[in-house]
C-alpha cells in the first residue's frame, strides 16, 4: 500500500466510525426509536365545569355554579334556571340555561352567545375537539362547524358554530328518576281527591 492508499483507507474508516457513532447516539439503532407516540386519550363522558352530565342532580350542579360565583336569575318557569356568565362570558358565550326534570336532574344545559371574535369561536370548537376527539355526527373545521358527540352513557354534546350566534348543548337523554316504591300514599291521595271536589 502506498501512503495515499493508507490515508484514503484511514479516512474511510474515520467516516464509517463517525457514522456509526452518530447512528447510535441519535437512537437509530435503539429499539425505542421505532415506537410511535402514544395516542391521545379523549374523554368518554360529557362533562361541564368539572362535573359529569349523566344523572347530574340540580343541587350538585347549582353547588358547583355557586362556587364559581354564578347565581340564577329569578325564574317563573318551573324546572328552568338561567345564569349570566358575565360581560366577557366564557370565550364569548355569555348565557347559560338549565332544564331539570321533575326529579330535579339535568335534562339539558344550553350555553349561548353572540361571539364576534373569530379567535374565540375557533377556540370553542377546538376545545371540544381536544377534549372529546372527532365528532360522532357533523364536522368541526378549525374550530367552526355543526357537530354532535354521542356517549355510551346516553349523553350528548351539540355544537353550533357557523355564525356569530354560537350555542353548545349538553343533554342527558335519559336523566335519573326516583324508583317507584310500589306503595300508595293514602293521605296524599285523599288530599288530592278532596281538593278536586
Amino acid at each position: 500500500m502506498t501512503i495515499f492508499q493508507d490515508r484514503a483507507h484511514f479516512l474511510k474508516m474515520m467516516v464509517i466510525s463517525f457514522l456509526l457513532f452518530f447512528c447510535v447516539t441519535s437512537g437509530a439503532f435503539n429499539e425505542d426509536a421505532g415506537e410511535k407516540p402514544e395516542p391521545k386519550v379523549y374523554s368518554k363522558e360529557a362533562e361541564l365545569f368539572g362535573l359529569k352530565i349523566n344523572n347530574l342532580s340540580q343541587s350538585e350542579f347549582e353547588g358547583q355554579l355557586k362556587k364559581m360565583g354564578l347565581n340564577s336569575f329569578p325564574s317563573f318557569r318551573k324546572g328552568i334556571a338561567s345564569y349570566s356568565l358575565g360581560e366577557e362570558g366564557i370565550l364569548g358565550v355569555r348565557s347559560l340555561t338549565v332544564v331539570y326534570n321533575k326529579s330535579k336532574y339535568i335534562e339539558k344545559i344550553v350555553l349561548v352567545g353572540v361571539v364576534k371574535s373569530n379567535e374565540k369561536r375557533k377556540a370553542l370548537g377546538s376545545l371540544l375537539i381536544n377534549k372529546y376527539g372527532a365528532p360522532t355526527v357533523g364536522f368541526v373545521n378549525q374550530g367552526f362547524g355543526m357537530a354532535q358527540w354521542l356517549f355510551g352513557d346516553g349523553t350528548l354534546i351539540e355544537l353550533r358554530n357557523t355564525t356569530f350566534d354560537v350555542s353548545m348543548s349538553y343533554v342527558d337523554r335519559s336523566p335519573k328518576v326516583p324508583p317507584l316504591s310500589g306503595e300508595i300514599d293514602v293521605e296524599l291521595l285523599q288530599k288530592k281527591i278532596q281538593s278536586s271536589k
